[in-house]
């Protein structure tokens, strides 16, 4: 068979951050399936840039079979664009391929999606691809089944990625090139503002310490890796795994500098933090959300303050730079806990950290009590809520960018405004840099 499969391109308007560019390294792990099972797999990113594939003659010369398409909320605008395009182009007897959609919006979304399309993968894909493109499962909705076996997951198709113009930067450091890598799924925990586990479930799976080192190998090898960064929700969760990664990569004296996501469940362990740091951990991000413990009873984080002061103490005896990140504006936040909020940033100096408005995303709790108590202002297209407020704190935290405020709120002269300013000062920095 022949595949195409293809990401959702960004909005031009968003409440969200959208600038950064990484390969989708879930895409990545289900097209080296499709390739290890014999069949022809086309790659087009529009996140990254956005393409004509679908205005072309591609799926026609190329004779794809299927079209698989990657969809989260804040880009279903366009995931419904392209659903329109292959349905006209059947109806016109063009192509007569099918439509198959996945991703984070269909976990939450399922009852957006037009009648017309042929699959909805609700979860994991990898094991359940083969089954659609084989004829073996013919359902509609289909959840996907979950991988177990973390180690059983091929390499992404990174003979895709490593030739598009990705950031392969590091976020906090100077390390190039920085590659990405997902050797986790699943969160335990009950956040409300998140809606993760109505994604990967609740269950944390993950690869072995052994798998997660000998990918940096290859990565090392193939690609001449400098960096890694883990992206996924708790890398340092599971600590008997964090620790054996540790002890590996000190053991076969692999040098590479690594950072990732996580929590403070477990960093307020000197010992802990000092062998991650020998090992090459050079950067934790870490969700703070805010500095009222109250907020974060509400937020069911299920961390304290005291953990985070510890955490981060830790971190810079240790070496380890850290980039916190924290929520402001969401229901119920006071004044006066807002400023308990700059209080703890004073008190732990995070190396960087970063102020997000709040913006209910549907599947997540706090998204029903917003919209139960009618705490918003404006719902869009996507059912993305936009606090009371939310343009105000546009102004405040993100320096007035009208690109991130309500839409339909800011002339179409005041965004072109802004673009000529932002690429007018992007020059200027290239001209100093070089």
């Amino acid at each position: 068979m022949n595949i195409l499969l293809i990401t959702s391109a960004e909005p031009k308007i968003s409440p969200f951050y959208t600038s950064e560019k990484r390969p989708p390294l879930g895409l990545g792990f289900i097209m080296t399936v499709l390739k290890m099972a014999g069949h022809k797999v086309f790659f087009r990113d529009n996140y990254l840039r956005p393409s004509n594939v679908l205005d072309t003659d591609f799926l026609v010369n190329k004779k794809i079979d299927y079209v698989g398409i990657y969809s989260n909320t804040i880009c279903y605008q366009s995931t419904l664009e392209y659903f329109r395009k292959l349905q006209k182009m059947r109806i016109e007897k063009k192509w007569n391929g099918k439509i198959i959609v996945g991703g984070p919006h269909t976990s939450v979304g399922t009852d957006t999606i037009p009648d017309y399309v042929d699959h909805i993968v609700i979860g994991e894909g990898e094991e359940t691809i083969l089954d659609i493109i084989n004829g073996t499962v013919q359902d509609r909705i289909i959840h996907g089944r979950k991988v177990q076996d973390m180690d059983k997951l091929p390499m992404p198709a990174w003979e895709e990625f490593i030739n598009l113009p990705y950031d392969w930067s590091a976020p906090w450091g100077t390390f190039y090139p920085t590659y990405t890598m997902n050797t986790s799924r699943g969160c335990p925990f009950n956040c409300t503002f998140c809606s993760v586990k109505a994604i990967w479930g609740k269950t944390y799976r993950f690869m072995s310490a052994d798998r997660v080192v000998a990918d940096i190998q290859y990565m090392q090898n193939k690609y001449n890796a400098k960096c890694i960064y883990f992206r996924e929700d708790h890398f340092t969760l599971n600590k008997k795994r964090t620790v054996e990664f540790c002890e590996l990569l000190l053991k076969k004296n692999i040098q590479i500098d690594w950072m990732c996501e996580t929590r403070v469940d477990q960093l307020d362990d000197f010992e802990y933090q000092n062998l991650m740091s020998r090992a090459g951990c050079r950067a934790f991000y870490i969700g703070v959300e805010s500095g009222s413990q109250r907020m974060l009873d509400f937020f069911k984080k299920g961390e304290k303050i005291e953990q985070f002061i510890r955490a981060f103490d830790i971190a810079h005896k240790v070496g380890i730079k850290t980039y916190a990140s924290f929520v402001v504006g969401a229901p119920t936040e006071t004044r006066e806990e807002l400023d308990r909020t700059y209080q703890l940033i004073e008190r732990i100096k995070p190396d960087y950290s970063g102020m997000n408005i709040y913006t209910g995303l549907p599947g997540s709790e706090l998204y029903d009590f917003t919209k139960m108590n009618n705490l918003y202002e404006f719902e869009d297209s996507n059912h993305v809520l936009y606090l009371k407020g939310h343009n105000k704190r546009v102004d405040k935290y993100y320096n007035g960018d009208p690109f991130r405020k309500i839409p339909g709120s800011v002339s179409k002269c005041s965004l072109m405004m802004w673009n000529i300013k932002k690429n007018f000062f992007g020059v200027l920095s290239r001209i100093k840099r070089g």
